[in-house]
């Protein structure tokens, strides 16, 4: 059992093989599966990734400043909140409002080839 012992740091060639290798493992798993509607929307968010990033960024600093007008500083010991469970519903109720601004975003990469640093975002 040895060779479970993984070291993230410093970088370990084991951690190393380990993650790469389940996402490949992932990676064809999911592409069999492209008909699955949770695999399509996961698709979605592949289609423009950075795009999504700095979108959730932008609006997860536009809430923190919502929420430090209105409440003042940190109120709970874990991100502010008094338990681990509301980090995921906000998680949750972050991705699925921005699923339609990211699938915009890819529709209009993909149907604008021309347009060369678009497909850096």
């Amino acid at each position: 059992m040895s060779f479970f012992a993984l070291t993230k740091y410093p970088p370990s060639l084991l951690f190393l093989l380990l993650t790469l290798g389940i996402g490949a493992l992932l990676l064809a798993a999911l592409e069999r599966k492209r008909a699955v509607p949770v695999v399509a929307a996961l698709a979605v968010f592949g289609g423009a990734p950075l795009f999504f990033y700095l979108l959730h960024l932008t609006v997860l600093r536009l809430l923190y400043h919502g929420a430090f007008a209105i409440w003042g500083a940190t109120q709970g010991a874990t991100f502010g909140v008094a338990n681990y469970g509301w980090v995921l519903v906000w998680y949750a109720g972050l991705i699925a409002p921005l699923y339609l601004p990211t699938a915009w975003f890819a529709r209009f990469k993909a149907s604008r080839r021309d347009i060369a640093w678009l497909k850096y975002l």
